[in-house]
């Protein structure tokens, strides 16, 4: 394709694959040592007492830094807060080269909380903190990155939180679970993550429909694929429209993962 104006530019760098933009951990074997450190000792911490709280924090802020780093030419910093002497981690994204999905949702720069508490899961406190962070540092996009994920599902809680700063204020904050970004040391890209977290948000925020009963804790794709799954077998598909329906679902917002009973 011949380059001739900016819109040009814009569109060949759309083109390009992700790995493009954040440099998968898995092709790398120094990477893959470093991540697997960082795992082993997210673990650790797990079982460290209490007055090695200050500690546990600074693993997970590490592990997130390591993580950001790997966006192409971004500046990565960690930022300690004197009003109430948390750290967050921040990521100015390139300025060079930089794809439509990290324009309109990403840029300039992306604050990130790390909350490494394995017994309580983020709360609408923490949600609300986070998004009024990102108005004072100039920032419009959010990530947790936690051992437990945001606390509640659908409008409750944590989750329900988010949901309404993004209706109201049209801002994104996304969640990762340690155990959801494991893979990476073998497979995925970070970068791909994030964006269907963000497509899974504002399509869990669009949709009206009905929760299922006695089905809490579960999210969009899970509960798609059980629809599709009724429209089986009540043969208002066939074998072939449910194989197209869970291919699309999957490719939209990622592989499922596996929710623990507790």
């Amino acid at each position: 394709m011949e380059i001739k104006s900016f819109s040009d530019l814009s569109k060949v760098i759309n083109m390009f694959h992700d790995n493009y933009f954040w440099k998968p951990i898995w092709e790398d074997l120094e990477a893959i040592k470093k991540f697997d450190a960082h795992i082993k000792t997210i673990e650790e911490s797990k079982g460290w007492d209490r007055s090695r709280n200050h500690e546990k924090g600074k693993v997970l802020e590490d592990f997130a830094v390591f993580l950001f780093e790997r966006f192409i030419d971004s500046k990565v910093t960690k930022n300690r807060r004197p009003a109430d002497n948390e750290m967050d981690v921040e990521t100015v994204l390139s300025e060079k080269a930089r794809p439509a999905f990290m324009n309109d949702y990403m840029a300039p720069k992306v604050i990130c909380e790390c909350k490494n508490k394995k017994s309580a899961p983020i709360d609408v406190g923490m949600v609300a903190k986070l998004y009024e962070l990102l108005s004072y540092r100039g920032s419009k996009f959010g990530v947790f990155i936690s051992l437990n994920g945001i606390s509640g599902y659908g409008w409750r809680f944590g989750e329900g939180k988010r949901k309404k700063i993004l209706l109201r204020y049209g801002i994104p904050l996304i969640s990762f679970k340690v155990d959801e970004l494991e893979s990476l040391s073998s497979e995925g890209n970070f970068y791909t993550m994030i964006k269907e977290k963000v497509h899974r948000l504002y399509d869990e925020a669009d949709d009206e429909t009905p929760d299922f009963p006695n089905h809490d804790h579960r999210e969009l794709p899970i509960r798609l694929f059980e629809i599709v799954g009724h429209f089986k077998k009540f043969e208002l598909i066939g074998d072939s429209e449910e194989h197209q329906l869970r291919e699309r679902i999957t490719m939209r917002y990622g592989t499922l993962q596996a929710e623990d009973d507790d």
